[in-house]
C-alpha cells in the first residue's frame, strides 16, 4: 500500500570503523583479522596503537605471541591480556604475528589515528602441509569470518577456480618463490596480493574480503491493492487530498497505550478525555465520523481497542470541507465535521 524507496543496504561496521583498506592475509596456514584493519585520522607525528591477539575458535587472548612491524627493528610480545602497545607515525604497515601451535599471521593495515585492532589467529589443526607445490586459498568475509562461496580466485598466468561451499579452492603444481593471487566477488573489494610459497610443502592462504558498497540506481517500489484503488485511496494520496495518513508502523508508534492516542496533537482534531471516557471532535467541536473499509462504524470507541494495530493497513484523516463526499455525514453535506477512515490489511492484501 505505501511507497518505499528501496536502496541497497549499507554496511554499518564499515562506517563505524571508517574502513579504507581491508587486509590480505597470507600464512603457512590459517590467519584472519577480527576487526577492520584501519584507524581513522588525527593530527600527530606519532599515535598510540594497541594490537590484541585472540584465538579464532575460543576467543581466548593469546599471551606470549611475537609481533613484528615491517620497517621497525623492535619486536613486541603480547602480555597476559594478549595485547601489545606502541606508538608509530601515521601510515601503512605490514604486521607479522608468530605463536607456537598457530599459523603465522601476516596482514597490512593503515594507521590514521590512535586506536586498537583485534586479530584472530587459527591453530594449525589437521591441515596436511606436507604436500609440495600446492596452494590452498580460503576466502572469508572480513570481520564476520563468514566463508564465501562462489568467489573467483585466479593466479597470475591463467589458473582460476571458484570457491566451494566452505570457501576453499586448491591449486596444484604451483612453483616459484612467489604467486600472485587475485580474488573477486560481487559486493566485495577486489584483492590482488603476492604470496611467498613454502618450498617443498603446502602454502595455505586466507583472504579476508572487504564489503564494497555497490551503488545502484534508486528503485521505486509500489505495492498496489486493487481494493484500495477501487475506493480511491491511491488517487487521494497521489493528489495530496489526504490531510493525515498513518500506516501500521505509525499506529504502533503513536497509538500507545490506546489506539485513539495516535490522533492526539493533530491539527483541527481534539482528543478529549482519557480512556475509556474519550471522544474525538473536529474543529467546530462536532463529532468525527468513523469508517472501517468504507463502512460507517457504529461504536468506534468501544471497538477500537479490540483491533490489533497489525490488522490496520492505512488510516486516512480528514476534517472540514476537505473531507471526501463519500465520507460525509449525509448526501451533499459539504460542511461535514470530518472523518477517520480505517482500511484493513485483510482486505488490502487479499486483492493484490
Amino acid at each position: 500500500m505505501t511507497r518505499h524507496s528501496a536502496r541497497p543496504a549499507g554496511a554499518p561496521w564499515l562506517d563505524r570503523y571508517r574502513i579504507a583498506l581491508l587486509v590480505f592475509l597470507a600464512s603457512s596456514s590459517f590467519g584472519s583479522f577480527a576487526f577492520p584493519a584501519v584507524l581513522a585520522a588525527q593530527e600527530a607525528e606519532t599515535v598510540p596503537v594497541t594490537i590484541r591477539l585472540r584465538d579464532a575458535e575460543t576467543n581466548e587472548v593469546l599471551m606470549g605471541a611475537l609481533v613484528e612491524l615491517r620497517g621497525q627493528s623492535r619486536r613486541y610480545v603480547t602480555g597476559m591480556d594478549g595485547r601489545v602497545s606502541f606508538e608509530v607515525p601515521m601510515g601503512r604497515y605490514a604486521l607479522t604475528a608468530h605463536k607456537g601451535g598457530y599459523a603465522t599471521l601476516r596482514g597490512d593495515f593503515r594507521v590514521t589515528r590512535a586506536g586498537h585492532l583485534t586479530f584472530l589467529m587459527h591453530e594449525l589443526g589437521d591441515v596436511d602441509t606436507s604436500i609440495p607445490e600446492r596452494l590452498l586459498v580460503r576466502v572469508a568475509e572480513f570481520g564476520s569470518g563468514r566463508l564465501i562461496e562462489g568467489a573467483a580466485v585466479s593466479l597470475f598466468g591463467g589458473q582460476a577456480r571458484m570457491t566451494d561451499g566452505h570457501g576453499w579452492v586448491e591449486f596444484r603444481e604451483v612453483s616459484g618463490p612467489v604467486a600472485e593471487v587475485t580474488v573477486e566477488m560481487f559486493g566485495y573489494e577486489k584483492r590482488t596480493e603476492p604470496v611467498s610459497l613454502q618450498e617443498g610443502r603446502t602454502t595455505v592462504l586466507e583472504v579476508a574480503m572487504a564489503i564494497d558498497a555497490v551503488v545502484l540506481a534508486p528503485l521505486e517500489v509500489t505495492a498496489q491493492s486493487r481494493y484500495l484503488e477501487k475506493w480511491g485511496v491511491y488517487w487521494r494520496i497521489d493528489h495530496n487530498r489526504v490531510m493525515h495518513l498513518f500506516d501500521t508502523e505509525d499506529l504502533i508508534e503513536r497509538g500507545t497505550p490506546h489506539l485513539v492516542d495516535a490522533f492526539r496533537g493533530l491539527p483541527s482534531l481534539h482528543v478529549i478525555g482519557l480512556w475509556p471516557l474519550v471522544r474525538i471532535t473536529g474543529p467546530r467541536q462536532c463529532e468525527i465520523a468513523w469508517y472501517w473499509d468504507g463502512m460507517p462504524m457504529i461504536n468506534p470507541y468501544g471497538s477500537l481497542e479490540d483491533i490489533p494495530r497489525e490488522a490496520i493497513a492505512l488510516v486516512e484523516v480528514y476534517t472540514g470541507i476537505r473531507t471526501p463526499s463519500r465520507f460525509s455525514r449525509g448526501p451533499g453535506d459539504i460542511n461535514t465535521c470530518g472523518a477517520i477512515v480505517f482500511w484493513s490489511r485483510r482486505r488490502a492484501d487479499r486483492s493484490r
